[in-house]
C-alpha cells in the first residue's frame, strides 16, 4: 500500500491552501509582539529519529497557525532547542526559556528529559505539553501535576491494544517482554506486566537491554528458551530493528509487536525485510487519513518531501493545543489561565486523536486514538 498518491497530495494540499486562504481573508494578519513558545526536543543523539520529525512538525505548525491569524492577533514564534537526549541539558534549557518568560513549552521527547523540564515549568507555573506515553509524569503518587499535559496515547492504552491484538488476533499464548533500561522501557514493562495479568496473557520472560546495545543475543536466547510465541518490544531506541533482525536469525516464528516508539524510517531501513510483519500501534493513518491527518500529511510532504511519523503528529497537536488555549484566554499566557482553559475546553480533534483534558486527565485521549499497524516497507494502519 502506498502513502498518498501524488494526485491525492496535490488535491489535499490545494484544499488546505484554499481553506487557509479563506480563513486568512476573514482575519487580520497577526501583528505586534510575537507570542513565544519554547520547544525542547531530542533532535540529536540516540533519539534523533523521534526529535527530528517533532522539530519538523513544529516548524510547519508555526507557519500554519500564523496563516490562520496567529494567537489572539499576535504572531506565534516557536523557539526550538536541542537537549541531545540528555536530562541535565533539558533542565538547563528549560531554565533558560523560563527566564525568557515563554508562554509555554513543548517537550520533551523522552521520559527523563520531560521530567527534568517539568521541574522547571512546575515551579515557574508554565504550561508544558510533552510527547511520550509516560503518564506517571503528570499523574504522580502525590497528585496531578497542574501545568503538565501529554499529547501521546498513554502507556496503558498502548499496552492494552497490543496485548489484545496478540491474544485475540494472532492467538499468542506466551509473551516475552523486551524493554530498554531507560525509564521509558522500565515503566512500560511494568505497565505491560500489569495489563497482561489483567487480560490473561502469560508473561514468560522479561528482558532488558541498554539503549545503545548492538547485540541482544542473551536476551533473545532466554525468551526463546521460555518458549515465548510473542515478543513485546518496549523501546524508542535504535535497538528495536536490531532485536527484530536477530530474532529472525534465531528462527523465531511467532509474532512481534512494539510500541509507537519503534515506528520510524530508521526501523524500516535497519530491519529491512526482517521487519516485514512486525506490528505496532499507531495513530497516523497514512493510507486512509482523517481530514485533520490529510491536511497535516500534505503540508509535511510538501515541505519535507517525506512522510511524517507519529512523533511529528504529537508535536503538531501540542503546538495547536497551546495556540488554542492562549487564543482562548485572549492572549493571557499565565499558567493558571492556560491550564484552566485546557481543562474546560471542548473536545479537540487533532491528528493524534480526540483530546478532552480535565483536571483529573491530562492526557485526554481514549482507546480510539490507538490503531494497529503492520510494517510492510512502511508502517500502515490495518484497522
Amino acid at each position: 500500500m502506498r502513502f498518498l498518491s501524488i494526485v491525492a497530495i496535490v488535491a489535499v494540499l490545494a484544499g488546505a491552501n484554499a481553506a487557509a486562504g479563506r480563513a486568512a481573508a476573514g482575519r487580520t494578519a497577526p501583528s505586534g509582539t510575537p507570542i513565544v513558545i519554547g520547544a525542547i526536543l531530542s533532535i540529536t543523539g540516540n533519539y534523533a529519529p523521534l526529535g527530528e520529525p517533532e522539530r519538523n512538525a513544529l516548524v510547519i505548525a508555526e507557519k500554519d497557525i500564523n496563516a490562520h491569524g496567529g494567537i489572539a492577533g499576535h504572531p506565534l514564534q516557536i523557539t526550538i532547542l536541542d537537549d541531545e537526549g540528555k536530562a541535565d541539558v533539558a533542565q538547563q534549557l528549560a531554565t533558560q526559556l523560563a527566564g525568557q518568560h515563554v508562554a509555554a513549552i513543548v517537550g520533551g521527547t523522552l521520559t527523563p528529559t520531560t521530567a527534568a523540564i517539568s521541574r522547571v515549568t512546575g515551579q515557574a507555573k508554565i504550561v508544558e505539553l510533552y510527547m511520550n506515553p509516560s503518564d506517571t509524569l503528570w499523574n504522580t503518587k502525590s497528585g496531578v501535576m497542574k501545568y503538565l499535559y501529554e499529547t501521546t496515547p498513554r502507556n496503558a492504552l498502548e499496552a492494552d491494544k497490543l496485548i489484545l491484538f496478540l491474544r485475540d488476533k494472532k492467538h499468542c499464548k506466551r509473551m516475552a517482554i523486551m524493554h530498554d533500561e531507560a525509564p521509558y522501557g522500565i515503566s512500560g514493562s511494568a505497565v505491560v506486566r500489569a495489563e497482561a495479568e489483567r487480560l490473561g496473557m502469560p508473561v514468560v520472560d522479561d528482558e532488558s537491554f541498554p539503549i545503545s546495545a548492538t547485540d541482544v543475543t542473551p536476551q533473545l536466547q532466554k525468551a526463546l528458551a521460555a518458549k515465548a510465541d510473542a515478543l513485546m518490544i518496549w523501546t524508542a531506541s535504535p535497538v528495536a530493528p536490531i532485536l527484530v533482525r536477530q530474532a529472525k536469525q534465531f528462527g523465531f516464528t511467532g509474532s512481534i509487536a512494539g510500541t509507537t516508539g519503534i515506528v520510524s524510517d530508521n526501523f524500516v531501513l535497519v530491519a529491512g525485510k526482517d521487519g516485514y510483519g512486525v506490528y505496532s500501534d499507531m495513530n497516523l493513518n497514512l493510507v486512509h487519513p482523517s481530514p485533520e491527518q490529510a491536511r497535516f500529511l500534505a503540508l509535511y510532504r510538501a515541505t519535507y518531501h517525506a512522510r511524517p511519523s507519529n512523533f511529528a503528529s504529537f508535536a503538531w497537536d501540542a503546538a495547536h493545543l497551546i495556540a488554542l488555549a492562549i487564543d482562548g484566554t485572549k492572549g493571557n499566557a499565565d499558567g493558571d489561565a492556560v491550564t484552566a482553559w485546557l481543562q474546560s475546553m471542548k473536545p479537540y480533534q487533532g491528528t493524534t486523536g480526540r483530546f478532552q483534558f480535565t483536571a483529573a486527565d491530562h492526557n485526554g485521549l481514549g482507546p480510539d486514538a490507538v490503531k494497529m499497524a503492520v510494517e510492510n516497507g512502511t508502517f500502515n494502519v490495518i484497522e
